[in-house]
Formats: structure tokens, C-alpha cells, sequence
């Protein structure tokens, strides 16, 4: 289910009508740019950039930023030039999209060191800390479908997740994100572990369920013995 612009533009508070304006264009733009693309899911690609975009509004990101996120995978991924971009939206959304496009063509490889390598490519290429945080949303959104990807591709990236994308977030002071990254990754990394901790968590569950039960009954029993 693709979001709506206005549940974009409802996150954020205080909106002037000219940033209203400015997402609404940038939806619009996207949504032509991109039209009879789709996801592994089958989901119009859409569904992804309306998704960053809200992460990003979500997050109390300004509408620039915002406007970038939706717009972030139109000169990678469709006949949209950056001549185009800046045509349109100006300078500043420019560089805001080339970012995260070079950022795109970071790509984990396996081994620790390389990964510290490219820990500070991927901040050395930012030069605003802004195209991070569109490429963290843009790669959060991707984990949360990660399950419709090909299973050849799962593993790379979710690994990539761990070791370049959570480090950054990690840095950046973004602790949620972090948190949610890792969440996402772990079942396909250590599919092992997970399972465990999931039997775990199941059993505490249940324990918590059944002693919840128990006061129940005796809360019950003490409040008719009480009328």
C-alpha cells in the first residue's frame, strides 16, 4: 500500500504552503518518474519512496530533506537526469539526491577492514549529513521487505546492514534506527541465534501469560468475595 502524500506532509508540524507545495511536487514527480516500476513484492515502487519519505517527516526531517527521500532513486533507476533535478527543484535537492546516488554504489564486500574503509567512504562521500539519513530511511524501508528479495540477495544485505549501515547510524547518535536495523538483520545473518532467542522470548512469554492468568483469577475471587 503506497502512502499518501498528505500522511507525509501530516507528520510534519508548522508546514508552510510552500513546503507543502514543494513535497506535494516532489510525490507527484517521483510518482511519474518511477510509474509502472515495481518491488520484488510486486508493490508499485512507489510503496518504497512514500515510505522514506514518511520515515524522513517521521524523524522531524525539513521538507527539503524530505522532498530529496522521495525524489532519492530517480536518476539512479529512470530516464531523470540530474539536469533535470536541478531544473526543477533547484541546488540544494540536487546535491541532496547525487549524494545518495554515489552513496548507492557503496557495496559490502566481507572483510573487516574493508568495511572500516568503507565506514569513512560513506561519511567522507556525505558531505551533508543529510544524504546519511536519507540513505539510512532509504535502507531501514528496504530491510522491513527484505523477506520479498530473492534469497541469494538476502544475506549480502542484511550483512552490509550490520557492518556499514548500523556503524553509521550508531555514529550519527541515532539509536532507534540502530536498534531497528539490527533487528531486521539478525534473523538473516544468524538465523541460528535468532531462532533461539525467539524460543526464548516464546517461553518467557508464555510464563508471563500464565502467572497474568493466575492474578487474574485471585483478583477476581477477592473482588466478588469483597461485593
Amino acid at each position: 500500500m503506497v502512502i499518501g502524500v498528505d500522511k507525509i506532509i501530516g507528520q510534519i508540524r508548522n508546514i508552510s504552503e510552500a513546503d507543502k507545495l514543494l513535497i506535494e511536487k516532489a510525490y507527484k514527480y517521483a510518482e511519474q518518474a518511477h510509474s509502472g516500476h515495481t518491488r520484488y513484492s510486486g508493490e508499485p515502487y512507489m510503496t518504497h519512496l512514500a515510505a522514506v519519505g514518511y520515515k524522513l517527516a517521521a524523524m522531524g526531517m525539513q521538507p527539503t530533506t524530505i522532498a530529496a527521500g522521495l525524489l532519492h532513486d530517480s536518476v539512479e533507476d529512470t530516464d531523470v537526469t540530474t539536469d533535470d533535478i536541478q531544473l526543477e527543484f533547484g541546488d540544494e535537492i540536487l546535491f541532496l539526491v547525487d549524494g545518495v546516488t554515489k552513496l548507492s554504489s557503496v557495496r559490502y564486500h566481507g572483510t573487516d577492514r574493508h568495511n572500516e574503509s568503507l565506514r569513512k567512504l560513506f561519511v567522507a562521500t556525505s558531505q551533508d549529513i543529510r544524504v546519511l539519513i536519507i540513505k539510512l530511511a532509504d535502507r531501514l524501508h528496504n530491510m522491513e521487505t527484505l523477506n520479498h528479495v530473492p534469497p541469494e540477495k538476502q544475506l549480502r544485505i542484511a550483512r552490509e546492514t550490520l557492518e556499514i549501515y548500523v556503524p553509521v547510524a550508531h555514529r550519527l547518535g541515532m539509536g532507534k534506527l540502530r536498534k531497528e536495523l539490527e533487528d531486521l538483520a539478525f534473523p538473516y545473518v544468524y538465523p541460528d541465534e535468532a531462532n533461539r532467542v525467539q524460543t526464548v522470548l516464546n517461553s518467557r512469554a508464555k510464563k508471563n501469560e500464565e502467572l497474568r492468568e493466575r492474578e487474574r483469577k485471585t483478583l477476581q475471587k477477592r473482588l466478588a468475595e469483597s461485593g
